[in-house]
Formats: structure tokens, C-alpha cells, sequence
């Protein structure tokens, strides 16, 4: 932290992390709008188990009340910088060049082709809940795309691009075949996650078994909490990964737990249109933790940049800069 912004305690411990997780993971699920009189006593019993549960939980709300209150004061103060006339004409002129410079990088980026060959997608920002014909349920994170094809003998997903969860219903006799990058995962009923980015495939088990191969190597098989990555036919290790963090997203959350500054804003920018830069390597590693709404990153995004120190220049919609306050 800077000199003269908000100090907010961070857990520091393997055990003091393990129970930070759980209380970001019992925020989200209690915002949630279908949580249950049963799960709210779960949590009332979970943070009166001991000191470190307690502790936690006032660890993540006082996280949310620093964010909260920065974002409540910038956006007060970009009201009152809206009433004041124009000044400094470059500025404008700074906007245009940056704007057409940004519209050449967008249309080389968009991802029409996919969304042209897709069943079903998403726009950046958007999520997308899917009830198939065999009653498998999928949802679709930010910029995604799949293809569906419930044959007889095998139903058929192709990722095409983006993130997916799978729920799906268990039918022995057609097992249920994800298509992704340069491989495949192969299941009978489960619950599961694929993502793909980058050429890097990413499975990750939240129920059930599932298999995972890539190329014409030997396959692996999965089980809850376990994941693994693939990229050019080759499957990297086995590694445990934490389902609260990992599908957050499922409700419109995003949650950090001491991560660098760089990793945040390559997230964010997922969910926002157009592109957040970073200028400086010192601010790229500072640790960033907390749980942030994804329909809100443009508040999320000042008032971490408040917290930090850290200044932000807006040059278009689709533009912005942040640097060394």
C-alpha cells in the first residue's frame, strides 16, 4: 500500500488463506438469490466455529467496505467533472487518434467468426444459462461459444472459444464428448468447467469423474477439486484448484486472494469492452485481494485504483490507462 491509502488486513498464513477463501465463498453464495434458510444457518454456524472463521469474515467485509466507499467518492467526483465546461482542445485531439488506432485493433479482434459458427454465445461482459434437449444444463461465461450436437450414440459440445460450466445429465448410453482446442473431455454425468484461452485448455471438476485427453497420449481422469491444463496435444500435471474462486463467475462475482495487480486487470478486461493497460512494472506485482462484481468492473476498477495509488486516464470508452498516481 501507498502512504495515505486504506490499510486493509490480508491474510498472510496457508491456514489464515484456506479460511479467507471460505468466507469469499459464503459472501457470494449468500448474496445469491436462491440461498436457502438451511445454507444461512450453515454459515451462522461456520463463523461461530472458531476466531479464525470470525476473523475472516471481518476480513472480507472490511475488504468490501474500503472498495465500496472509493467508488462511492470517484463517482461523485466524476459527476461534479462532468458539469465543468471543456478545457485543453489536444485532448480531444489525443481521444481521435486514440479511438482510430483502438477501432483497427478491435476489428482484428472481434470474434465474429465464432459467434457466426456457434449454437449459442456471449458478448464480453454477458452470461448465458442453456437447458439442453437431454436436460444437461450449460452456462456461458464472458465471450464464449459453443457448438451442440445430441446425437444417439454421443452429444457433442465444441468450445470454440471462451468458458463453460457443464451439468450434465447422466446417460450411460450416450457419453457426453467437450471439444476443445487440440483435445477432448469425456463424461457420463457430471459437473465441470472448460475454458480455453490463449491455445491453453483449462478442465476443472466440481462433481463426479471425468476424463481428459489431449493428442493421442494417454488420457487422465479427474475428480472433484482436481484440474489440468493442456495445450499442443500435451497434458500438463494434476493440480488441486479452489471452487470458490474458480466458478465465481457462475454468480457474476470475481474473487482474488492476494494475486498481482497485472492478473486483476487481464481478468477485468475480460468482462469490459475494450482494453485496461498498465504502465509501469512496479505496479504489475502489487497483491490485490477481494471479491468484485463482475456487472460493475468499471467501479471495481476505480476504486482499486483509489486504494492503490494508482492514477487512471480514460482516452475513449474503450481506452483506459492506468499509472503512478
Amino acid at each position: 500500500m501507498n502512504p495515505g491509502t486504506t490499510d486493509i488486513p490480508m491474510s498472510e498464513t496457508p491456514d489464515s488463506e484456506h479460511w479467507f477463501a471460505e468466507a469469499t465463498a459464503w459472501y457470494y453464495r449468500l448474496q445469491a438469490d436462491d440461498v436457502t434458510p438451511e445454507e444461512q444457518a450453515a454459515f451462522a454456524a461456520w463463523k461461530a466455529a472458531g476466531a479464525a472463521q470470525a476473523q475472516a469474515w471481518d476480513e472480507v467485509i472490511l475488504l468490501l467496505g474500503a472498495l465500496q466507499v472509493p467508488a462511492t467518492r470517484l463517482r461523485e467526483q466524476q459527476r461534479q467533472q462532468w458539469r465543468k465546461p471543456a478545457r485543453r482542445t489536444w485532448r480531444k485531439v489525443v481521444q481521435g487518434v486514440a479511438a482510430a488506432l483502438l477501432l483497427g485493433f478491435l476489428i482484428g479482434q472481434t470474434p465474429f467468426i465464432d459467434r457466426w459458427r456457434a449454437d449459442y454465445a456471449t458478448a464480453t461482459g454477458e452470461s448465458r444459462s442453456i437447458q439442453l434437449d437431454d436436460g444437461s444444463q450449460l452456462q456461458l461465461n464472458t465471450d464464449t461459444a459453443v457448438q451442440v450436437q445430441l446425437a444417439q450414440g454421443e452429444r457433442r459440445v465444441r468450445l470454440l472459444r471462451g468458458e463453460a460450466w457443464f451439468d450434465v445429465a447422466r446417460d450411460p448410453a450416450r457419453p457426453f464428448v467437450v471439444k476443445a482446442g487440440d483435445g477432448w473431455v469425456r463424461v457420463v454425468g457430471t459437473r465441470f468447467s472448460v475454458a480455453s484461452d490463449a491455445g491453453q485448455t483449462r478442465v476443472k471438476v466440481a462433481q463426479g469423474k471425468v476424463e481428459v485427453n489431449a493428442g493421442n497420449g494417454p488420457g487422465v481422469f479427474l475428480e472433484p477439486g482436481q484440474a489440468v491444463e493442456y495445450a499442443a496435444g500435451s497434458l500438463a500435471a494434476l493440480h488441486l484448484f479452489d471452487p470458490a474462486s474458480a466458478f465465481a463467475w457462475r454468480q457474476r462475482q470475481l474473487v482474488f486472494s492476494q494475486q498481482p495487480l497485472a492478473e486483476v486487470v487481464a481478468e477485468l478486461n475480460r468482462y469490459w469492452p475494450g482494453q485496461t493497460v498498465l504502465l509501469g512494472d512496479g505496479l504489475r506485482q502489487r497483491k490485490v485481494s477481494g471479491v468484485f462484481e463482475i456487472d460493475k468492473p468499471d467501479a471495481v476498477l476505480k476504486a482499486l485504483t483509489h486504494t492503490l495509488g494508482l492514477r487512471a486516464e480514460q482516452y475513449t470508452p474503450y481506452l483506459r490507462i492506468l499509472r503512478e498516481g
